[in-house]
């Protein structure tokens, strides 16, 4: 799964704030790609010629992320957050927050991603045969 879904999926997770709700993303032919969760919570997110991204959120805060020449993705919200995502070797991906949480992104043999928060809260997702990801 590619690292702009996750951080999609990610970021409406967190404004969703509900362990149990369903997320699901979908990419178009332009790259973009669109997240929505089961209470009603839409991310659109797309990425400019320079590799930045943008998260339009429905609650009317977006994030900006950018990767730097090492592979870390920096993330800043409108709202003041900020989160720094660092893979390791084996494709495992470890998201700090400004609010001190931390979440880990583990991705199996098979493409499925498990995202555990330090909240406690996990969420497992899967990408279908049409490219579109759904995390529960």
């Amino acid at each position: 799964m590619k690292l702009l879904t996750l951080v999609t999926a990610f970021t409406l997770a967190l404004a969703a704030g509900s362990a149990a709700a369903t997320t699901r993303c979908s990419t178009d032919s332009f790259g973009n790609t669109t997240c929505r969760d089961s209470s009603g919570q839409t991310s659109r997110a797309s990425t400019d010629s320079f590799g930045n991204t943008t998260i339009r959120h429905s609650d009317g805060t977006t994030t900006r992320a950018t990767t730097d020449s090492f592979g870390n993705t920096t993330m800043r919200s409108s709202d003041g957050s900020t989160a720094r995502a660092t893979t390791d070797s084996f494709g495992n991906t470890t998201i700090r927050e400004s609010d001190g949480t931390t979440t880990r992104v583990t991705t199996d043999s098979f493409g499925n991603s498990t995202i555990r928060s330090s909240d406690g809260t996990t969420k497992r997702c899967s990408t279908d045969s049409f490219g579109n990801t759904t995390c529960r």
